[in-house]
């Protein structure tokens, strides 16, 4: 576990400019707990395994999950030590850096540099509401996933917040926060035309017919999740989550979700225009098995209680 460094004091220029950079969120940082294998190369749903399994094995130690659950007795071996920290402290998360400070922002706990940053995700509804975790891996101390508590348990502008982070710092390496847990992606695993991670290529291959269409996340545009249909005979991909805040624009629109998207145009059989494209959302493209069955098997749910 890093050192806490001293108090910071006004000489401490050039770290006094980075925190101004970021933004102060005031959690109680519950522990972290050591990761074995890197999760870059894992699928999105492996990558929330492992996660969600450390935010609940961190949560139950502390007796705040609200049901019972079982461990992935798949990951007992590629997981390490609980160390339980449950103190208050401020989380500043700005452009070149993750920095824990203490609850009144003068003593450093920990400073994290973005790019051995790697994931970030939520916890559940079930369990773990209010709980969000990011991955790190600093050479001296290991790969960690390191658990922190909204007090009003709503992290959604922190998840934001540390996706913008992400999409700034994406040029440089490639880096991953679970979009599923959005506002804008409420409900969109129980859709039929939603196929979780897809590559361009898979997904050209299942469009036919003028008017088909699915809802993806690309491999290789992080953070994004991506409409891909057939346009006059030409099959296009459009990004659907602005990379400015994260809302779901287009044509001017505004829309909650990307739900509300797709069903508005569907049901007023609007096109999507961009680009000179006319995107009509006739005939999904169904996933098959859906993508909301991985969330109830129950190899993938048996760290946590689904229903």
């Amino acid at each position: 576990m890093p050192e806490e460094r001293d108090v910071i004091s006004p000489s401490d220029e050039e770290l006094l400019k980075e925190l101004k950079t970021g933004q102060t969120f005031y959690l109680k940082y519950l522990g972290s707990m050591q990761i074995f294998e890197s999760l870059t190369k894992k699928k999105p749903e492996e990558r929330d395994n492992w996660t969600r399994h450390c935010m609940y094995r961190i949560c139950h130690q502390l007796g705040i999950c609200k049901k019972d659950s079982r461990c992935d007795e798949r990951l007992l071996d590629k997981l390490g030590e609980v160390k339980i920290e449950d103190k208050d402290v401020e989380l500043n998360v700005a452009l070149h850096a993750f920095i824990i400070l203490d609850k009144d922002g003068i003593r450093i706990l920990e400073r994290h540099p973005i790019h051995v940053i790697s994931y970030a995700s939520s916890g559940t509804e079930e369990c773990t509401k209010g709980v969000f975790c990011f991955v790190s891996h600093v050479r001296e101390f290991g790969r960690r996933c390191l658990v922190f508590m909204e007090p009003d348990k709503n992290v959604d502008f922190i998840m934001e917040t540390i996706l913008q982070i992400f999409r700034l710092n994406n040029k440089d390496h490639q880096i991953y926060v679970n979009v599923c847990n959005l506002p804008a992606a409420l409900g969109l695993d129980r859709q039929p035309w939603y196929h979780g991670e897809m590559e361009r290529a898979t997904a050209e291959s299942m469009l036919q017919h003028e008017g088909d269409f699915l809802v993806r996340i690309s491999p290789n545009t992080a953070n994004n999740f991506v409409l891909s249909g057939i346009a006059s005979s030409v099959p296009k991909h459009f990004l659907l989550l602005d990379e400015n805040d994260q809302k779901v624009r287009k044509q001017q629109q505004v829309f909650e979700t990307i739900v509300e998207l797709i069903e508005y145009h569907r049901g007023e059989n609007v096109p999507i225009i961009s680009e000179g494209s006319e995107l009509h959302l006739i005939h999904p493209i169904v996933s098959i098995p859906p993508i909301a069955s991985v969330l109830t098997d129950p190899e993938f749910c048996a760290f946590t209680t689904c229903s």
